[in-house]
């Protein structure tokens, strides 16, 4: 039996035991509960028609990374509050300006450790230079934009008081998909939440994120995911942490991939990674396209390679 067939039957009993998924196929057919469930009414827009909203839930009334990264920036700061959940000490804060009041998140750690074992997807693996950053963030969502994926909300460094640390717009209506397991909401389609899981994967190798889990992963109204917490993720390693969970690849991102420039993504990233990092996170690029190739080349591009399908209901804690 090959490695490459070997990998794809037991990535079925990885998935379940490591990483948070319904089925390991990115392409398995819809389940058909025989619920009634609320339809999308409108036009998917830049983020399958997920809409940034103010403290009080209405839309706010500007929407593009530039505008809400420039909110973010120079906004006045209201108020903070510890988040209770997180091992980087994140503070919930509002800011208010130009009329507008929305939510964001403030973390501001820098914690450094050097010949430390950390255990991600259940292997254990010793780092000679460990980093929990908040700069690691703010590269995370560059690395999201450069790939086109659109899942990492707006985040940029700010001072606030005395700390530097990186800002990220609060995404509300939103819930974990640990709550979403806990209450038991299952996705209208297994099929498009599974290809969203792969984006995710793809992601997670890429930036080497250490600390992918359950509480991380946020689901909106329109069943999309969203990717937070990225200060556990880069650094100089140049291995895949867990290529095993990559079955399938979304076939706009795997062009983008095949065509990252490091020129290009060094000019984007030179700000918040070393040359050490960047260098790194090409080598695990040309990983992960040797990986995603191997299985085009074993299987074809049909059963590997999905076109990302729209959002066709509601969630049940959306409301109307």
């Amino acid at each position: 039996m090959s490695a490459i067939k070997s990998l794809l039957i037991v990535s079925a009993a990885f998935l379940a035991s490591v990483v948070p998924t319904i089925s390991t196929r990115a392409q398995d057919p819809p389940g058909n509960t025989g619920e009634t469930r609320q339809t999308v009414q409108t036009t998917p827009g830049r983020f399958d028609g997920y809409v940034f909203l103010d403290a009080d839930g209405r839309p706010l009334p500007f929407q593009s990374d530039e505008e809400i990264e420039q909110f973010l920036s120079t906004a006045t700061v209201i108020s903070t509050k510890k988040i209770p959940v997180g091992v980087s000490d994140p503070r919930k804060m509002l800011l208010a300006g130009q009329g507008v009041r929305l939510h964001a998140v403030f973390k501001h750690i820098d914690e450094r450790k050097r010949n430390i074992r950390d255990t991600t997807a259940g292997k254990s693996k010793t780092y000679l230079m460990w980093r929990d950053w908040y700069g690691y963030d703010i590269a995370a969502y560059h690395v999201d934009r450069l790939l086109g994926n659109h899942r990492v909300p707006p985040t940029i460094g700010r001072k606030i008081k005395r700390y530097d640390g990186s800002v990220q717009i609060w995404l509300e209506g939103v819930i974990t998909e640990n709550e979403r397991r806990e209450k038991d909401f299952d996705p209208p389609s297994i099929a498009r939440f599974n290809q969203q899981k792969e984006i995710m994967h793809v992601f997670d190798n890429l930036v080497g994120n250490r600390d992918s889990n359950l509480g991380n992963t946020l689901i909106d109204r329109n069943w999309r995911l969203w990717l937070i917490d990225c200060s556990r993720c880069f650094g100089t390693s140049e291995d895949l942490l867990y290529p095993q969970a990559i079955t399938h690849c979304e076939r706009r991102l795997w062009k983008v991939l095949r065509e990252l420039d490091e020129n290009g993504v060094t000019r984007r990233l030179a700000p918040y990674l070393s040359k050490a990092e960047i260098s790194a996170l090409m080598v695990r690029r040309d990983k992960l396209v040797e990986h995603i190739q191997a299985l085009i080349d074993e299987w074809g591009e049909e059963p590997i390679l999905f076109d990302i399908a729209p959002p066709t209901e509601i969630a049940p804690w959306a409301g109307n």
